[in-house]
């Protein structure tokens, strides 16, 4: 009887051992690789957003650090949006030390030496301008997005800009953003044109309130 037994249990065993084989985790075989995850593209970003990242790094090179000026760019790597770019630069200032410096904010690495991130440029010797004051960036409260639209409205008021336009389907918009002359506020200026010199119009945008505030020829 007892070699009855002992034969059924080796016979049992040898029809279990190769399902304990192809049994999910038991295997030695090599795991297979894993997909490598698509990368996003880089995306832009509107005027308050690139405010802040860069005043993250200027308030490091002066904790005083105040805005001068900021103007968009354009790199190829990353399209522009309504409102919103690949590439801004910016101006910032320390009255104590009595010095500016050139900042720059990339979605990406671009021609020209363009690095992502945030970049500091040249330093040079400030002084104060009666036409041009510097001031915080929590005067900024909106975005270009918002002050694209504000613009926008005005143009529907105005048949001459709105003339323009229609005429100039691909005209490019720019932004610029100062506080200037007697104005009482920064403000985004909304260039409708390749640049200032080159525009067709600018509409004036509040900065802190997003009102329209003038509109320029």
């Amino acid at each position: 009887m007892k070699r009855i037994l002992l034969s059924k249990t080796v016979f049992s065993f040898s029809l279990l051992a190769p399902a304990l084989l192809l049994t999910p985790g038991c295997s030695s075989g090599p795991a297979p690789a894993r997909k490598a995850e698509a990368k996003k593209p880089a995306q832009p970003v509107g005027g308050q957003s690139a405010i802040f990242q860069m005043y993250q790094v200027a308030r490091t090179w002066a904790p005083d650090a105040q805005l001068l000026k900021l103007e968009n760019g354009n790199i190829s790597e990353v399209p522009p949006q309504p409102g919103k770019y690949g590439l801004w630069r910016a101006v910032f200032i320390s009255e104590t030390r009595r010095v500016k410096r050139d900042w720059q904010y990339a979605a990406a690495d671009s021609e020209g030496g363009v690095i992502q991130g945030v970049r500091p440029g040249t330093e040079t010797m400030y002084a104060r301008n009666p036409q041009v004051h510097p001031f915080a960036i929590q005067e900024v409260k909106i975005d270009t997005t918002a002050a694209l639209e504000t613009a926008m409205q005005e143009v529907e008021k105005d048949k001459d800009m709105k003339k323009v336009l229609a005429e100039n389907k691909d005209l490019p918009v720019q932004f610029l953003l100062e506080w200037t002359g007697p104005s009482p506020k920064p403000a985004w200026r909304v260039i409708f044109g390749p640049s200032i010199s080159t525009s067709k119009f600018s509409i004036f945008v509040d900065a802190g309130t997003g009102k329209f505030v003038k509109k320029m020829r």
